[in-house]
């Protein structure tokens, strides 16, 4: 390490010099990100935060709070953030995008804070300490592989958690400094910050559990084991707050390790080929954060090719990379403790989204908070080693912000013009259902239903594992009447769909096809053609044994049948849908449906049923419970206005 002296011009500028410098990147980014303001809502924007339309009320701002199934733990704390925007939300994605970047410059202060007092525990001195701290955060703000973390307007659930694990581990630092002058106060402070941070961070996004695991990594690679306390102590203080978390976490991987054949049919691997498949991916985000091309970044890649098998001399090569590296750290961590700090901090990140967990294999945000790791890494070894090598990064480190900064700013910009986007990711990405099925939505606003119809159909024609999309072009027939060979379209989505390739957009494309097809003559088309539609998805062996779809297909045939006057099918439907998965929503249309019916016994004896179910997360059993009280009110109301029979009887029980 450097000794503290003035003969360098890093030194002698003070701290001041760099905090300007993290000023100024800070200010930088805000003018990177301010193009992609005027884009569009984009993948599961709409899906997770369509409910911000119905918030009119208190009770509906709490229920959409409460509501949340994008996560085991339900994102309580994201979605209060979002339903604080709900009246913006007809408005477009700006307002959301704007704060959203206001997080991501947040994290960056939140971060240098972070690295500030992590390179002081390592004993380098403040100036330096104040080097390496603004140059990481600033590298990291700029780092273009991590812009979709910010322009998904629904991952704001990754940047806001950010935000919490590094509140989190500043105070845990903070606190961890204080430990030479009063252990008892240092102790108490880092268990605060790590319980804190993990619980805020957890139930933002659960990545946030990861707290504990990165704090394990730094205690393991870049700081010793105190000395004025006592080892016993300190050993036990980690194994209840840090290696318990940590083997929590390794537990609950190895029992989701194991893939249920229908599982396997869904996502098309198991959990052995993910994880040979993300060893090469995780490589893969490492060389995009490295050089942030434009045009490789995004989210509307084309499906990775799912590796296999170990016959192949590439996949070999990545799955071996990754232990062989892990281990090499762990032997040497003490000897090279920055290189062991960025492959096991980088390697933590990963763990939850980049393992066995049954996730989409690809996505550039999973890397929000594992960069951290080899961004502080290389820059604490370029401002600490040498005076020439931190002369080097003196030149080299404004020019490489500036690069990535044109980059950062270039893909910004793309992003913001949705018509340029849409064609650009559609023919960079040809393969890609999303970078079509989002051109065609664009179309369908700017060049009509005509263009959209015949770019569904010839993608369809090409990639017949995403032939469902022709369930949209059945769709954009009956509503313009542009569509003259509906009788063909039939056959063909009763022909391909036992065949497609699985997703929950499938199910949505049904319910807007039915919606449709309730309120417009379709000639050919009718509700029971939906229904045929919904059997033919179902008897797909990668849609029969999903619960989700299950539920939301016994929903469908529900709300058919009450269309078609049969109510007493549509009861015994919901049920079925019910039995697969329960919910707020179903529970709604169960006792609207024997009100309807006139069995106001049945629906009082359905709701106090379901008040002995509720879910095991306490917000959501929370929420439950509000949703079954109104319906209880509800029925109380029906009954009050139900007139009674001459006698002064009430009427016929009708009753289950």
């Amino acid at each position: 390490m450097l000794p503290s002296n003035n003969s360098n011009p890093l030194q002698s500028a003070g701290a001041r010099l760099p905090l300007i410098l993290l000023a100024v990147v800070l200010v930088g980014v805000w003018f990177c990100y301010r193009p992609a303001f005027n884009g569009n809502f984009e993948l599961d924007d709409v899906s997770n935060l369509a409910g911000l339309a119905n918030i009119d009320s208190k009770d509906a701002f709490w229920d959409f709070v409460l509501s949340g199934d994008a996560g085991p733990l339900g994102r309580p704390i994201a979605l209060l953030t979002f339903a604080w925007q709900a009246q913006q939300w007809s408005k477009g994605p700006e307002a959301f995008l704007k704060v959203n970047v206001l997080i991501h410059l947040l994290n960056g202060a939140a971060l240098a804070w972070c690295l500030f007092g992590l390179a002081r525990l390592r004993s380098i001195d403040t100036a330096r300490s104040a080097w390496v701290a603004a140059a990481a955060a600033g590298t990291w703000l700029l780092l273009p592989v991590l812009a979709t973390s910010t322009l998904l307007v629904v991952q704001r659930m990754t940047t806001l958690s950010a935000l919490f694990l590094l509140l989190g581990l500043g105070v845990y630092l903070h606190a961890r400094r204080r430990m030479p002058a009063s252990p008892r106060a240092a102790i108490a402070g880092m268990s605060a910050g790590l319980v804190a941070g993990t619980l805020l961070s957890a139930l933002t996004k659960e990545s946030g559990l990861l707290l504990p695991l990165y704090v394990l990594v730094i205690e393991w690679t870049l700081l010793r084991r105190p000395d004025n306390l006592r080892s016993s102590h300190w050993h036990t203080w980690q194994a209840v707050f840090l290696y318990m978390p940590a083997l929590a976490i390794l537990a609950y991987l190895v029992m989701h390790a194991g893939y249920s054949h229908s599982l396997e049919l869904r996502k098309g691997f198991d959990g052995w080929e993910r994880v040979l498949t993300e060893s090469g991916i995780l490589w893969q985000y490492l060389a995009r954060a490295a050089v942030g091309l434009p045009g490789r970044l995004g989210v509307y890649h084309a499906v990775p090719e799912v590796a296999r098998s170990l016959a192949n001399p590439v996949t070999l090569l990545a799955f071996l990379s990754w232990p062989l590296l892990v281990a090499l750290a762990i032997v040497r961590r003490r000897r090279n403790p920055l290189f062991a700090f960025a492959v096991l901090w980088f390697v933590a990140g990963h763990l939850i989204e980049s393992t066995v967990i049954p996730l989409e294999l690809y996505f550039e945000h999973r890397n929000y908070v594992p960069l951290v790791g080899p961004v502080f890494s290389v820059c604490c070894f370029a401002f600490t080693r040498s005076e020439r090598g931190v002369r080097v990064a003196a030149v080299a480190l404004p020019c490489y912000l500036l690069v990535n900064a044109f980059f950062l700013h270039t893909f910004a910009s793309i992003w913001g013009q949705p018509a340029l986007a849409a064609h650009y990711w559609a023919a960079k990405y040809p393969d890609s259902v999303r970078a079509v099925t989002q051109l065609a939505t664009y179309q369908l606003s700017a060049e009509g239903p005509a263009r959209t119809i015949e770019t569904l159909g010839r993608f369809a024609d090409t990639h017949p594992e995403f032939a469902y999309v022709r369930i949209q072009q059945l769709n954009l027939g009956c509503i313009t009447g542009k569509t003259k060979n509906n009788m063909q379209l039939r056959r063909e989505l009763l022909q391909s769909l036992p065949n497609v390739d699985f997703t929950y957009s499938a199910g949505t494309m049904l319910s807007q096809l039915f919606t449709t097809v309730a309120r417009v003559d379709c000639p050919g088309i009718d509700a029971s053609t939906v229904a045929d539609f919904a059997n033919a998805l179902r008897n797909n062996p990668r849609y029969v044994g999903d619960a989700q779809y299950n539920q939301f297909h016994y929903k469908l045939l529900a709300a058919i049948e009450h269309f078609e006057g049969d109510d007493a099918a549509a009861i015994e439907d919901l049920r079925t849908a019910i039995s697969y998965r329960p919910s707020s929503e179903l529970n709604t249309m169960m006792v609207m449906a024997l009100v309807g019916d006139g069995r106001i016994p049945a629906a009082r004896e359905f709701i106090d049923k379901e008040q002995d179910k509720p879910p095991r997360n306490p917000l959501k059993a929370m929420a439950w419970q509000r949703d079954l009280y109104r319906l209880g009110k509800y029925v109380d109301e029906v009954e009050k206005a139900t007139p009674a029979v001459p006698d002064g009887k009430p009427g016929p029980d009708n009753g289950d």
